[in-house]
């Protein structure tokens, strides 16, 4: 079972979250916030695998460790390309709009308790608009399956030792893959958001 807190300062939203995920069997709403201080004592004392937050709730959420043994889903109405960006480079990894579907909601809490990224289709649609810059654009990004992975973890926030665990390599081998990435895409893995745009390009093509 996965135990979810609501934070949302809007009852209308609060109740229609609610309402969504109480016919799912394996997600359970252990509480609702309305503002942060409800949602600091709902955490201390519930401790819930996944918080299923307002992004008003974000950046206090971020400056505070009493979240830090729960994984933050942001829940937005904020679509705008800038806004998700400085999302991702704070260090959130998993974000949806409020207009997303029933199955991304569900599907984004998942991947949260799982500790995966997740951006619904339209956070990807935005991020790729039609002012964006294909990162890849005149690349030929003949990377292997295993190149690709590495740069999903690498946008996961892991370390080269927590990659080389993970995968059951050395570090050296994964410092000798982030390399040859680099020299493949001419990119150095400086900005999250970067990341996260290179790899829904990467997705059309190995997917």
């Amino acid at each position: 079972m996965i135990n979810v807190v609501i934070a949302d300062n809007q009852i209308l939203t609060q109740e229609g979250l609610v309402s969504i995920l109480s016919t799912v069997d394996d997600i359970g709403i252990a509480g609702t916030a309305s503002n942060i201080a409800e949602l600091e004592e709902l955490v201390k004392y519930l401790k819930p695998e996944v918080i299923l937050m307002d992004n008003d709730f974000s950046n206090a959420a971020l400056a505070h460790s009493h979240f830090k043994d729960s994984r933050l889903l942001i829940l937005s109405n904020k679509e705008n390309r800038e806004h998700i960006l400085e999302l991702i480079n704070k260090g959130m990894r998993n974000s949806i709009f409020k207009r997303c579907t029933r199955h991304e909601i569900i599907q984004g809490i998942y991947a949260t308790a799982r500790g995966e990224r997740y951006y619904c289709e339209q956070t990807l649609q935005i991020l790729r608009g039609r002012d964006a810059v294909n990162p890849l654009q005149g690349i030929e990004p003949n990377l292997s399956y295993r190149e690709v992975e590495i740069v999903q973890l690498i946008a996961d926030g892991m370390t080269n030792r927590d990659i080389a665990d993970k995968l059951f390599l050395s570090v050296h081998t994964v410092k000798t893959h982030r390399k040859n990435i680099i020299k493949k895409l001419g990119f150095t893995f400086k900005h999250a958001s970067e990341l996260i745009l290179i790899l829904s390009y990467l997705n059309d093509i190995f997917i």
